[in-house]
């Protein structure tokens, strides 16, 4: 199997715990690409928040892509021209945020470059608590993590709406995000994907992070377009993950590598596991696959 793109997720996968990229991994990137090899790096964030660390990997010189959020757009570096598609029409955002509302959780609906954010009372005095405690600027969005109970967005995504009703949202979404600690979650995201299973792709991508998006706007849908772009066929493409959003692309490449971390069903439908990405498992999987 000849690999000609390398399709890659960004939390849990090409980013460490501190959301940064190893030496290592950014070397033996560079080095595939100069073989030849394209990159895409592909994630729940939109471009804003992907464009950095293409930059640090030269991704537009060596012509890469961007597949942004789970697949709705697909970004090409070379020549900035974005392919947009599967954004979430405000009614679904408002039927999304009605069914979530019955919980408590923090829901956010996500947009190219800001966010609207929903968090019920007794979650909020639950977060001026937290900010108390870990001593937060008063500023400090209260806007939620795929990790974190609070994450400063505001660099990615300035546009921060807070809303309290469904009719709060005014416009089209990329996803909706629903968020709270992993015990509550769980629960959540089993019924949620029982209950609208036939109406919206649904996923954890944390333990404490699930996304919804309309059917059949994944990951694996960017793969397809990337195909259509490049002409490089999905065969001859390798990819890279460790959440539920990773799934559909992991198993439509052709080599498909889950991480060391990655969720146990990650792992189950993959071609290979890989080490974490605390351990470099990227360059590892590239070392065994590619001989680079």
């Amino acid at each position: 199997m000849t690999i000609k793109l390398i399709a890659m997720d960004m939390d849990g996968t090409l980013l460490r715990s501190d959301n940064t990229i190893s030496q290592n991994t950014k070397n033996i990137l560079l080095e595939a690409q100069k073989k030849g090899i394209i990159l895409a790096l592909a994630s729940g964030r939109s471009y804003a928040k992907l464009l950095p660390y293409a930059q640090q990997l030269q991704m537009q010189k060596y012509g890469g892509y961007l597949i942004e959020v789970n697949g709705m757009a697909v970004y090409d570096l070379a020549h900035a021209k974005r392919h947009v598609g599967g954004r979430m029409p405000k009614e679904n955002a408002q039927e999304v945020f009605t069914y979530f509302s019955k919980w408590k959780v923090e829901i956010i609906g996500n947009m190219d470059e800001g966010m609207y954010d929903y968090n019920p009372p007794a979650l909020l005095e639950e977060k001026k608590a937290y900010r108390k405690l870990h001593s937060l600027p008063n500023d400090f969005p209260w806007t939620g993590g795929a990790f974190e109970f609070m994450m400063d967005n505001r660099q990615g995504y300035p546009d921060l709406r807070y809303i309290h009703t469904k009719e709060e949202i005014m416009e089209d979404v990329n996803k909706i995000s629903v968020t709270y600690w992993p015990y509550v979650m769980k629960e959540v995201a089993k019924r949620a994907k029982e209950d609208l299973k036939d109406c919206y792709w649904i996923g954890l991508t944390s333990d404490k992070w699930l996304e919804v998006m309309m059917p059949n706007v994944t990951k694996a849908y960017g793969l397809k377009k990337l195909e259509m772009l490049t002409g490089i066929k999905l065969n001859e493409m390798m990819a890279i993950g460790d959440g539920e959003n990773d799934i559909e692309m992991l198993q439509m490449a052709g080599l498909g590598i889950a991480m060391g971390n990655a969720m146990e069903n990650v792992k189950r439908i993959a071609d290979d596991v890989t080490a974490t990405n605390m351990q470099d498992g990227i360059v590892a999987a590239i070392h065994k696959h590619l001989g680079i």
